[in-house]
């Protein structure tokens, strides 16, 4: 695998264990469930639906930094399966919040979201 893909792919594992903690950690501040469009009125409805997500986002994230340990410790063939497998689901994710409402102004944090899995993709491929 090689260094670009890498980089890529920390950034991704990075970003969505940052996603986790907003959603699964602190999703019950103000400024943070805001940032979903949550109302506080709302929040205890919504709130076990963000943490389920976060884990998910926490799952994808181990599984591509437990890839690329497994690439480092001499099995490149998983190793590429759980980062590229991980990778392409982050960016899936993505892609289907875009296309749901792309007019919100989410969108932009959607792309910063999948990104980076994109980035991973392409450069594996090349």
């Amino acid at each position: 695998m090689n260094a670009f893909a890498q980089t890529f792919a920390v950034t991704a594992a990075l970003m969505h264990l940052w996603i986790f903690t907003m959603e699964s950690l602190r999703f019950a501040r103000p400024r943070v469930h805001a940032m979903f469009d949550v109302r506080t009125a709302d929040l205890a409805a919504v709130r076990p639906w963000a943490f389920h997500q976060g884990c998910y986002n926490a799952i994808l994230a181990i599984q591509t930094l437990v890839g690329l340990a497994v690439v480092h410790l001499g099995d490149a063939s998983a190793g590429w399966a759980l980062v590229l497998g991980a990778c392409a689901s982050m960016l899936a994710a993505s892609v289907a919040l875009i296309a749901f409402d792309p007019r919100r102004s989410r969108v932009r944090g959607l792309i910063g979201q999948g990104a980076p899995a994109l980035a991973t993709l392409t450069a594996a491929l090349l």
